[in-house]
């Protein structure tokens, strides 16, 4: 039987079984490889019982954007294929946690200004350096250094916005997506369309959002005739189960009832449900080669040998690394450093403890010296339908990213308990909570989160050059550290590889596509 073999059991690689279920035959087979005993990566969602109530903790990604874009799109379709409608909870765009995002700065939760009412009530202190950046933009001429390729979030708003804008705005957000350092993060890959506006610009990167916008549009033309049938096929969707997309429409983001790893374990069990379909969990690869007969090779712990005419690798760089051994060196295996961060879930036993309602607050750089944290998600605030209505306030503490090492050591040792600790202090301090939790639970997710560093793009492309190399063509790679780290992203990309790169009517021939071109199409300069 002809064979698809996939690497890795997190979101990634589950989406991408369930998008090749989707097309295959029977006649074909799908094999995916997780070395852990358990799926679903970082997605993990644990019952805790105290105080005589049973809760659940959000130990890695814990909402989902709604919205338009096709990222978003994709995620809701998948809910809905998987018949999970019913276990959707949200939070309506009215809601407190959808209104209400901070900021922490001298000491005091910043809420970050919702619309041009703002400028009336007046803007919190760590938000009043942003009018003057504006003004500094507009006002300053151009000065990009056109002769490089990429510079840091840090040294792109600093020239253009002024320090203080990356310093109390900038590196917050950047904390609470990829727990790095604006200073070492690539503008050029995660402030795209803002970056090139600067380069195509003549004065500023505002008024250069003009030329980025008719680039855009030239670009999409590209995708017009699959961006056409995604709309058709969602328009005929919504037809069917009219009020859960109604209540999705009226939503800022959601979850399910018993936790986001609901996703996982559904894809996992529909998948066990195929019969073309194997999943091998707690049986790590340990090498991949070439096999006497040209197809690809991925050996098992246990001795194992997977024949398959394709391999999707959905590992992370440091596991690419490890399974391809000194064959595996180019600049994105060998310079993309991953972030660590300790998740400290805390619940106290009464209901609204916190001083303010909203999704939460972020630690910028300007507020360091101040916060081991980099911030808090207000759990209960945010979906209290997961409380299941018991008199619960649940909190969660993000320690560590980039400073993880020089304040707690290695993730590898970190006591526990001193991790619990540094999140009730951080509690205490920033939003004076000073009653006893009723359960305190901390967790390490080592090198969770690859960091998109300066010089990511031209990384990239040199991972493009090495993975058409391996395998005689028989590999690509879709994942985290390509298209980006967050749910939604690694699912669409998963989504696109399986529907648009792979020619799954000829799997003998060597696919010779990497499942990067796309990606990095999208981030190349107009010349």
């Amino acid at each position: 039987m002809p064979t698809i073999t996939i690497l890795g059991g997190g979101i990634t690689g589950l989406s991408t079984a369930w998008y090749l279920a989707q097309r295959l035959p029977p006649t074909v087979g799908v094999k995916l490889i997780e070395g852990s005993s358990r799926l679903g990566g970082w997605m993990r969602t644990d019952k805790r019982r105290a105080g005589g109530v049973e809760f659940i903790v959000e130990k890695g990604p814990r909402t989902l954007r709604t919205g338009s874009s096709r990222e978003a799109t994709a995620v809701l379709e998948l809910v809905d294929d998987l018949e999970l409608r019913s276990e959707v909870i949200t939070a309506p765009r009215t809601s407190a946690a959808a209104r209400n995002r901070y900021i922490y700065y001298n000491g005091e939760l910043n809420c970050m200004p919702t619309g041009l009412g703002s400028l009336i009530t007046g803007l919190p202190p760590a938000v009043k350096c942003l009018p003057r950046g504006v003004w500094r933009d507009l006002t300053t001429a151009k000065n990009t250094p056109m002769e490089s390729s990429d510079e840091s979030i840090h040294d792109f708003i600093s020239r253009r916005f002024g320090e203080q804008v990356d310093d109390n705005l900038a590196s917050a957000v950047m904390h609470g997506i990829y727990a790095s350092d604006t200073r070492s993060l690539s503008a050029r890959a995660l402030l795209f369309p803002f970056w090139l506006a600067d380069r195509l610009g003549n004065k500023g990167m505002l008024r250069g959002l003009n030329r980025v916008a008719k680039v855009s549009r030239a670009r999409q033309a590209q995708f017009a005739k699959r961006e056409k049938l995604e709309k058709l096929a969602l328009s005929n969707r919504r037809t069917q189960n009219t009020g859960f997309w109604e209540t999705i429409d009226d939503s800022s983001m959601y979850s399910f009832r018993h936790g986001i790893q609901t996703l996982s374990d559904r894809l996992a069990r529909t998948l066990r449900s195929r019969e073309n379909i194997e999943i091998v969990a707690g049986q790590p690869a340990t090498a991949a080669r070439v096999g006497s007969d040209g197809c690809a090779e991925i050996v098992l712990a246990n001795g194992r040998v997977i024949s398959s005419q394709h391999v999707i690798n959905t590992l992370p760089l440091h596991r690419v690394q490890e399974l391809f051994g000194s064959s595996a060196s180019n600049t994105l295996l060998d310079e993309t450093p991953y972030a660590s961060v300790a998740v400290v879930n805390v619940a106290f036993g009464r209901k609204n403890i916190t001083p303010v309602d909203g999704f939460g607050y972020l630690v910028p750089r300007a507020s360091a010296a101040d916060s081991k944290a980099l911030g808090t998600v207000f759990d209960s605030c945010a979906l209290p339908d997961q409380d299941g209505g018991a008199d619960i306030t649940r909190l969660t503490v993000m320690l560590g990213g980039p400073r993880f090492n020089e304040l707690f050591g290695s993730p590898a040792t970190v006591p526990k308990a001193m991790l619990e600790n540094v999140a009730l202090e951080a509690l205490r301090n920033q939003l004076g909570l000073r009653s006893s939790p009723i359960d305190v639970d901390a967790t390490v997710n080592a090198s969770c989160i690859p960091s998109y560093t300066v010089g990511y793009i031209d990384r990239l492309k040199a991972m493009q050059s090495w993975v058409q190399a391996q395998l005689g063509g028989r590999m690509s790679v879709v994942g985290a550290a390509y298209g980006g780290p967050a749910v939604p992203q690694c699912i669409i990309h998963a989504r696109d590889h399986v529907n648009c790169h792979l020619n799954l009517n000829d799997l003998d021939r060597p696919q010779n596509v990497s499942g990067l071109q796309e990606i990095i199409d999208g981030f190349e300069i107009p010349r």
